[in-house]
C-alpha cells in the first residue's frame, strides 16, 4: 500500500534539514575562530618561555574544552541534515514491496466460534462448483 505524502511535509523536511546545515555552518565558524584563539593563546604561552615539556597535557585540554567540541557537533548536525530527508521519505512514502500480503492471512479462513464450538454451515458450496453428491452404494 503506498500512503500518499503531502508535499508540506516534504518542504518541512527539507526545511529542517537546511535549518541543520545553517546551524553546522555557525559552529563549524566558531570552531575555526575558536581554534585560531586557542592557538595564538598557546604561541603567546610559548613566546613568553613557558615550556612545553610537562604542560601537554594542559595544551591538549585547551584544545580539546575550546574547540573540539564545535567540530563534533557541526558533524552530528551536518549528518542529522544528511540523514532527514531519507528518513523521512522512508516514513512517507511506503513501498508496495514492504508489506506482503502473506503476512496477514485471508479473513474469510477464520473460523467463527459461537458458544465454545464451531458453527456449523451448511455443505452446500460444493454444488454451486458444479460438483455432485456421491449416492451411497
Amino acid at each position: 500500500m503506498r500512503r500518499i505524502s503531502s508535499p508540506g511535509s516534504i518542504h518541512k523536511g527539507k526545511m529542517l534539514s537546511a535549518v541543520f546545515y545553517i546551524l553546522a555552518l555557525i559552529l563549524l565558524v566558531t570552531a575555526v575562530t575558536a581554534l585560531a584563539a586557542c592557538h595564538k593563546n598557546i604561541s603567546l604561552q610559548l613566546e613568553q618561555g613557558v615550556p612545553v615539556a610537562g604542560n601537554e597535557l594542559a595544551i591538549v585540554n585547551l584544545y580539546l574544552s575550546s574547540c573540539v567540541q564545535y567540530f563534533a557537533l557541526s558533524a552530528i548536525l551536518i549528518f542529522c541534515g544528511y540523514m532527514l530527508p531519507r528518513v523521512a521519505a522512508q516514513k512517507l512514502d511506503l513501498q508496495p514491496e514492504a508489506s506482503s500480503p502473506m503476512l496477514n492471512g485471508p479473513i474469510e479462513a477464520v473460523s467463527e466460534e459461537v458458544d465454545g464450538s464451531r458453527q456449523e454451515t451448511e455443505d452446500t458450496d460444493f454444488e454451486e462448483w458444479g460438483f455432485k453428491e456421491r449416492e451411497p452404494e
